[in-house]
């Protein structure tokens, strides 16, 4: 299994709507969340792609340890439009990294399936949810319960061919200040196009801390018990109006 993990290391200056800016802080969250990954069992193949321009020198030495645990990790950074990016949203850049990733990389390449997570988070029992994933399925949660206006894209399933037609280059539509952020754009696509949404098999329980609100996300496990039955039953989904 191909996962995509996205990253901004070095965040523009005039990025708006952004709590942690320290690139070294950045930097090694970055690496701790990769190693979990590594580590986790989880993916065959690993594709780090971070849009700051930064360089993934710092991060060389974790691509040795992948291939010792026998995952393929590849590290990429290239610069974005960082213009853009600022008048658009930090959703324009993943939708650009993303972008980059299908036109750049050597791991994805002829790849079927990934299923992207936002970088510096991690997933508890990530292993055991990927192990539980089918490849035909496009696999979306709601952010929390309370939330059923728009599907979570801190980390999501779908097939490359999929993305490709439907989400490649829809990352030109996000415009934070008027409310279009890059989870209504995409929960906007799956609804209108009629793709059928399934909850992962085992409620993603990420850990670590929002770049853009700094707010820090955790979980009760016994809460994560129940949560995981209703993915079964695919309850948490967005309400259609």
């Amino acid at each position: 299994m191909l996962a995509i993990i996205t990253g901004t290391i070095r965040p523009a200056r005039q990025m708006r709507q952004l709590a942690l800016r320290d690139e070294k802080c950045r930097l090694g969250q970055y690496e701790e969340s990769l190693r979990f990954f590594v580590e986790s069992g989880a993916f065959s193949k690993i594709v780090f792609c971070e849009n700051s321009g930064y360089g993934t020198e710092k991060l060389s030495h974790l691509a040795g340890e992948a291939a010792s645990r026998g995952v393929e990790l590849e590290l990429l950074s290239f610069q974005g439009d960082e213009g853009q990016s600022c008048i658009h949203g930090k959703g324009y850049g993943e939708g650009e990294i993303m972008a980059y990733v299908f036109a750049k990389s050597a791991l994805a390449s002829g790849e079927p399936y990934f299923i992207k997570i936002t970088g510096r988070l991690k997933v508890d029992r990530i292993r055991d949810m990927v192990g539980r994933v089918r490849q035909n399925k496009t696999y979306f949660n709601i952010p929390n319960r309370t939330i059923r206006s728009f599907y979570d894209t801190r980390i999501y399933g779908m097939s490359v061919s999929q993305f490709k037609q439907f989400f490649l280059n829809a990352y030109d539509q996000v415009m934070d200040d008027e409310g279009i952020i890059l989870e209504a754009v995409y929960t906007k696509i799956l609804l209108e196009n009629q793709i059928g949404v399934s909850n992962f098999p085992i409620y993603p329980r990420i850990v670590g801390i929002s770049g853009s609100g700094g707010l820090v996300y955790g979980y009760t496990e016994w809460k994560c018990r129940i949560r995981d039955m209703f993915s079964r039953f695919n309850l948490y989904k967005v309400k259609k109006r």
